[in-house]
């Protein structure tokens, strides 16, 4: 068992072509792999700058609850922009949008209040 451990972890130093364990393309990956880096790179990058963002927009939204400003949709809009990067900030992000949507109906459909219409009438 041993022999085939060893074997295993000395593949890929002795043919840097054959890292890639079970693509039948083999020789492509050694011509993408600067590419590969550099696009992990711009990802990470991208993803760090929208965190950031994100974050920002949650935390002057958290700060416009008690100062003036559209506390609400600034949390919204940090949430929407974290759920780019991030699947449980776009799980919150529909979570709390499927919410106000349903609020947003039964507001709609409750009758209006007329004048008219009240007891003093």
């Amino acid at each position: 068992m041993t022999a085939t451990h060893t074997r295993h972890h000395a593949d890929p130093a002795a043919n840097p072509a054959d890292s890639g364990a079970g693509n039948a393309e083999g020789g492509g990956e050694v011509a993408s792999a600067p590419r590969t880096g550099r696009a992990m790179g711009w990802r990470l990058l991208r993803k760090v700058a929208v965190a950031i963002a994100g974050v920002a927009l949650i935390a002057a939204g958290v700060a416009m609850l008690v100062l003036p400003g559209p506390g609400v949709v600034a949390i919204l809009a940090g949430l929407g922009l974290l759920g780019t990067e991030f699947p449980a900030a776009r799980r919150v992000s529909e979570r709390i949008n499927g919410y106000i949507r349903t609020a947003w109906r039964k507001i709609r459909r409750r009758p209006e209040a007329r004048p008219d219409a009240g007891p003093d009438a």
